[in-house]
């Protein structure tokens, strides 16, 4: 098969399982427990998170690891919200993207629902945010801003720098769901909040972090034993907290020269698309996620194509993995203008590190054979 969809996940990069293998045969104990096994698995899961930590240049006990990217997420904005009511007596506002993840848009509806303001900003054509935008949203009582650096259906990454010096200016909370960028990307100074997830740089699935910095108060979501300096309660993933370390510290070492290959494969597997009639692109020709090619097929189904493409060995998306299963148009093409019609017309195509340019090369060929029909 010729796999195109790693934005939805990356295959488990075999170093990282070698690594994740003895922590399940021999270093099974709970790190919570004082005896020998406890204290053996205890200092792998410090390991682990020293890692990372050092790998993100933060602070260890500022990685805060959580089931997914969907629950640090929900754990950025719901523990911060909460927080933030406890101190104030009182809801605000908050500032999302209208692009964002499903997860930070339910959970900011939610939060909407409880008699939070919300602003969900509009994007331009491309996907992207426009600072004036942003600026004339602020409130005296913006409590918190959530903006996705790198979109996961259209590529388009933020300008999450320049959000971060004003959120300091204002005195706001400031989180990122970086879980696209990691490990495509260098990584710049992270904010006040920051989400991961393995499985989007080749680690194990149900494993992600929140990185919060020690200065941010967060209200608990989870509650009970205390793990994770209080912050998420329950028994750490140990075997998936390694994998993770691993995975990431592989990812970042080649980065560099991984986001070159990436985004020439990208590029010319775009123009090579381009020639066709009727395909274009979605988002940002440069400013955009190393490895995603987000392609508009006018007139066709980008459902039926899919389905086309994996009867002919080829795994691709329409959009995020995680509305599969939900009918309508991409609310993310919506965001940026699309009507109805056209944000339905769509394929997400995200390449990875097995991708090659003789696989481009045959889903073109492929393409342009389904579309001919």
């Amino acid at each position: 098969m010729i796999y195109l969809d790693h934005a939805a996940t990356s295959p488990l990069d075999p170093h990282v399982y070698e690594a994740m293998l003895p922590v399940m045969r021999e270093h099974w104990g709970n790190p919570s427990s004082p005896h020998s096994k406890g204290r053996e698995a205890k200092n792998l899961l410090d390991n682990a998170r020293l890692t990372i930590a050092e790998l993100l240049n933060v602070k260890p006990h500022e990685v805060i690891f959580t089931a997914s990217g969907s629950e640090a997420n929900s754990l950025a904005l719901f523990g911060r919200a909460e927080k933030w009511k406890q101190q104030h007596g009182k809801t605000g506002h908050i500032i999302a993207l209208s692009t964002e993840h499903s997860c930070s848009i339910k959970a900011v509806q939610r939060l909407q629902r409880e008699g939070w303001s919300l602003s969900l900003l509009p994007v331009n054509t491309e996907g992207v945010l426009e600072m004036d935008v942003l600026n004339d949203a602020l409130r005296d009582d913006t409590a918190l801003i959530s903006i996705q650096w790198g979109n996961n259906e259209v590529g388009a990454m933020q300008p999450i720098a320049e959000c971060d010096t004003i959120c300091k200016e204002k005195g706001i909370t400031f989180h990122t769901d970086a879980v696209q960028p990691i490990g495509q990307v260098a990584i710049p100074v992270l904010p006040d909040m920051t989400t991961i997830a393995a499985h989007k740089f080749y680690g194990p699935k149900g494993i992600g972090a929140l990185i919060v910095r020690d200065y941010i108060e967060l209200a608990a979501q989870i509650l009970g034993g205390g793990q994770e300096f209080g912050l998420r309660a329950g028994s750490e993933n140990l075997p998936a907290i390694v994998g993770m370390a691993k995975a990431l510290e592989l990812s970042i070492a080649k980065q560099p020269e991984e986001e070159k290959r990436l985004t020439e494969l990208r590029d010319y597997f775009i123009a090579e698309l381009e020639s066709i009639p009727g395909v274009s692109l979605n988002g940002p020709r440069l400013n955009r996620l190393p490895n995603n090619a987000n392609i508009r097929f006018a007139g066709r189904s980008g459902e039926t194509l899919v389905i086309q493409l994996d009867l002919a060995g080829i795994a691709a998306a329409t959009g995020s993995a995680c509305a599969s299963g939900s009918s309508g148009p991409s609310h993310v093409l919506e965001a940026m203008g699309r009507d109805s019609a056209s944000a339905s017309e769509n394929i997400r195509f995200s390449l990875g590190a097995s991708t090659t340019k003789e696989e481009l090369d045959i889903t073109v060929k492929t393409l342009k054979k389904i579309l001919s029909q």
